[in-house]
């Protein structure tokens, strides 16, 4: 998207009109970046789409019967007692009929509820791991 900047100062070598290219997306919509340490950040959907392009092997999982997916890389996914879980960080989008789409509004933060009610506790060495429960 483009801006128009106008400067008048009185001076005919530099005053005029300056055409800026600027950057434009819609507020309260994109997706969430979580961690499974809980900490989470709002992104544009450009963003996102670049994390997901940067992800070598993605795999994705709709939490509960909830219309949100949580994306996730592959490789930080481990196996204990066979059961899976995942630690890091994933990305989370509203998911419907039509395919995946944008986080609006509130649904960032129901997303990141649904995703918080899925994170248990392993412990192991006296060091205890918040870790996302695969199904």
């Amino acid at each position: 998207m483009e801006r128009l900047d106008i400067k008048i100062n009185l001076d005919p070598v530099n005053d005029g009109a300056e055409v800026k290219i600027m950057e434009m997306h819609k507020k309260d919509c994109g997706a969430l970046i979580i961690g499974t340490n809980g900490e989470c950040r709002r992104v544009t959907d450009e963003e996102a789409l670049d994390i997901l392009d940067r992800i070598p092997d993605t795999e994705g999982e709709i939490m509960g019967n909830s219309d949100y997916i949580a994306i996730f890389n592959q490789k930080k996914i481990f196996r204990f007692a066979g059961e899976k879980f995942f630690i890091g960080s994933a990305v989370l989008f509203k998911c419907d009929k039509k395919g995946i789409g944008s986080l609006t509004g509130d649904e960032f933060e129901e997303a990141a509820k649904e995703f918080r009610s899925r994170l248990i506790t392993l412990t192991g060495k006296g060091q205890d791991i918040s870790a996302y429960e695969l199904i």
